[in-house]
């Protein structure tokens, strides 16, 4: 999580800025009353990623209705990852590699404990079509703004 923390999004791969942008406008259209599957899904239609939008959808649907608290997502405009975003980018690149007890209890730190295993599944489903679409999110690169040389 610490890695992508309050990161620029210009320091993050395409998948990453994707899936942060997906997680804004999602959490924005859920606000205002609307089905956020209108606002996302055209973004991951263009981005050949329609297998991993019902488990984002998914994901997100158990955040809003099961979280143990308000997880903090940037506004649509912000140029930082937030730390609900930096969470749940850590949790989806660790799906994908990591089956021990470790996420699960990492979930159940942000969820209610029924509804940890469709979480679970829902992100072990999105890190796959990722993997698939080569849109993993990398860790980010170093923070473009802040990179000091030995010689300054």
């Amino acid at each position: 999580m610490y890695a992508f923390v309050d990161r620029p999004l210009k320091s993050l791969d395409r998948g990453g800025r994707l899936l942060v942008w997906a997680m804004r406008h999602w959490t924005k259209a859920a606000a205002a009353g609307r089905c956020p599957c209108s606002d996302v899904g055209p973004a991951f239609h263009k981005a050949n990623l329609m297998s991993g939008f019902p488990h984002f959808h998914m994901m997100m649907a158990l955040l809003n209705r099961h979280a143990v608290e308000k997880l903090p997502f940037g506004d649509i405009d912000c140029a930082r990852t937030s730390e609900g975003e930096a969470l749940l980018l850590s949790l989806i690149r660790t799906a994908g590699n990591d089956t021990s007890e470790r996420l699960a209890d990492t979930a159940a730190l942000i969820i209610r404990p029924n509804a940890v295993p469709p979480m679970l599944i829902a992100l072990a489903a999105l890190g796959e079509a990722l993997a698939q679409a080569r849109l993993s999110p990398a860790l980010p690169l170093a923070d473009p703004d802040n990179v000091r040389f030995p010689h300054e």
